[in-house]
Formats: structure tokens, C-alpha cells, sequence
């Protein structure tokens, strides 16, 4: 198997940086900082003050039930998921026990047909949610964080690339975080490109690949994100 795939060269990760460097943007977000009622305050900097930017993210999708669907017809779908004839939505609701069932909407009306609706068990609905809630904790749990200094020392660097390779082989997701740090002398562009180079040879070895694109600029800080190739 060919475990390159996904891993970008040194040079690709150094280009920009030290042949092309990014041009300073005219107006620098700093970091937001939530409200409620959906909305953030985003402080920014242009022409060198500093002004402030309300903005509203999305909310999170809520379920629509019961009496919420509010249409008069709805169309059941059976534990075959097969398609029953419309049905009044008061008579759906008046044939079974509410305080053990519910009527979940799981697709919308459209031109054609009247809402989806699917009547679950309350009890069995929870414990789904639980297990869901339980499967996301512990999949976030498998990422690991290796640290490193671009002027880290040969020792330390070994160190840090065997807990790399150990990571990956339990099959973790790893974020190698290469970052400068203030206690230490500034990197040379050769220490930098080793870092970056070490850390892509011994994912390459251990058979992992990048997860998503490298994140960062070299010499500041750096995020790559890999995890074994199945």
C-alpha cells in the first residue's frame, strides 16, 4: 500500500512562508467570544482601531413531534421503512400511548406528499441518544497531542516521534502541534524543515496519512493532523 497519499512535502509547507510570504491581511479578527441567543462578539482590528462585529451562528437543529408537525395529514413509515397512506395526524396521535411513544417528523412535506413521520419509543429514543453521546465523548478521546518546539533537541525529538508511531499503531488520530516557543531561540529554516520532514517520515513509516490539510504557517505554528491508514 502506497501510505504517501494525503502528505504533503516539506517544500509545499515552506514555500509560502519563506518564498512567497502572505500578505498581512487590512482587518485581523481576534478571538471571539460567544453570547447567548446565538450571536458572538468579534472584536477586529482595521485601520488601526479596534472595532466590535456582532454575528449569529445557526441554531442546532430541534426535532419536530407530536402536535409540533402542525400539518393535518401525515404519511407513517413502518419498521420495514415502507411508506403507509396518509393518515389524519390527530387520529395518528390518538392510536398509541403518549406517555410511552412519540411522533417523530423525519423528512417534511413537499409538493407531492405530506410529512414523514415515524412513532418511536421514548425509552428505546433515550438510550440511542446516550449510546450516540458516548460514541462521539469516546471518539474525541482517541486524538492524542504531541507537542513540539521547532528547536527541539535530536533526544527530545526521538521521544516525541516514538510516542508518534505508537499513537498511530493503537490506531489513534494524533495533532502534532509544531509551535515556537518564547523561553527558546528562534528555529533556523534548516531546524524548521527537519521538524516538519521528521514528522512526515515517521508517519509515513507507521502507515498513517493526514487527515485533513496541514493547518498553520512553518516557523509559528504548525498543526497536522494524521491517524493510520486502514
Amino acid at each position: 500500500m502506497n501510505h504517501t497519499r494525503g502528505l504533503v512535502s516539506t517544500a509545499q509547507a515552506l514555500r509560502q512562508t519563506f518564498i512567497n510570504p502572505p500578505r498581512t491581511p487590512s482587518v485581523s479578527f481576534l478571538q471571539p467570544r460567544p453570547l447567548q441567543n446565538g450571536h458572538q462578539l468579534r472584536y477586529f482590528q482595521q485601520s488601526g482601531r479596534l472595532a466590535l462585529r456582532v454575528t449569529r451562528t445557526p441554531p442546532a437543529p430541534t426535532l419536530i413531534k407530536d402536535e409540533a408537525i402542525g400539518t393535518r395529514l401525515v404519511q407513517l413509515v413502518d419498521e420495514e421503512q415502507n411508506l403507509m397512506p396518509p393518515k389524519r395526524l390527530a387520529e395518528v396521535l390518538d392510536s398509541f400511548d403518549r406517555s410511552k411513544f412519540f411522533l417523530l417528523q423525519v423528512s417534511p412535506a413537499d409538493a407531492e406528499r405530506p410529512p414523514v413521520c415515524k412513532i418511536l419509543n421514548k425509552m428505546e429514543a433515550k438510550q440511542h441518544e446516550k449510546a450516540k453521546a458516548k460514541s462521539a465523548k469516546s471518539a474525541k478521546v482517541q486524538t492524542k497531542q504531541i507537542e513540539l518546539n521547532w528547536a527541539i533537541d535530536a533526544h527530545d525529538l526521538s521521544h516525541r516521534l516514538k510516542q508518534l508511531t505508537n499513537f498511530l499503531e493503537k490506531g489513534r488520530k494524533v495533532e502534532v502541534i509544531m509551535r515556537r516557543k518564547k523561553a527558546k531561540r528562534s528555529p533556523t529554516v534548516d531546524e524548521i524543515k527537519q521538524v516538519i520532514q521528521s514528522v512526515l517520515d515517521t508517519t509515513r513509516e507507521a502507515g498513517g496519512t493526514q487527515v485533513k490539510a496541514m493547518e498553520g504557517e512553518p516557523g509559528k505554528q504548525v498543526i497536522l493532523t494524521v491517524k493510520k491508514d486502514v
